[in-house]
């Protein structure tokens, strides 16, 4: 997914090591997250399924989390705990529900909707995320 036009662009994941690669597609409302370097694999799964996703984002415009709501048991299984206050850019899951924090900043809106969701998980944990709002709001 191109990013043409938006808040988000794209960001080198090997320009910035151990930050993920972000692009929002404003026209598409679309998102991917890299999370980590390598994310296609020998040992990596992929699984897509249809849910409410939450795509916050920060004063700066960047995306600074995702939420991703009722996640399939089969993907909630293979995410390892998150040890420590390392959490940026992995995913954590607490009930179905994974969320992937992707800076410190704060909150000022986001985009709530249905969203095609596509994740890459690889034995290291979440490796990318993709997803595509079918319909849209926007919350305060």
């Amino acid at each position: 997914m191109e990013a043409r036009t938006g808040r988000t662009g794209p960001l080198s994941a090997a320009a910035r090591p151990g930050i993920p690669a972000v692009e929002w597609d404003e026209e598409r409302a679309g998102l991917r997250v890299v999370l980590l370097p390598q994310p296609d694999g020998p040992e990596t799964t992929v699984a897509a399924f249809r849910t409410v996703c939450w795509v916050s984002f920060a004063a700066s415009g960047a995306v600074c989390a995702v939420d991703v709501h009722d996640i399939p048991v089969e993907v909630s299984d293979r995410l390892p705990p998150v040890p420590g206050d390392d959490v940026i850019g992995r995913g954590l899951v607490d009930t179905q529900w994974l969320w992937v924090p992707l800076s410190t900043e704060p909150k000022v809106h986001r985009r709530v909707g249905v969203a095609d969701v596509e994740v890459t998980l690889s034995t290291d944990g979440l490796a990318r995320l993709s997803l595509r709002f079918l319909e849209e709001s926007e919350d305060g």
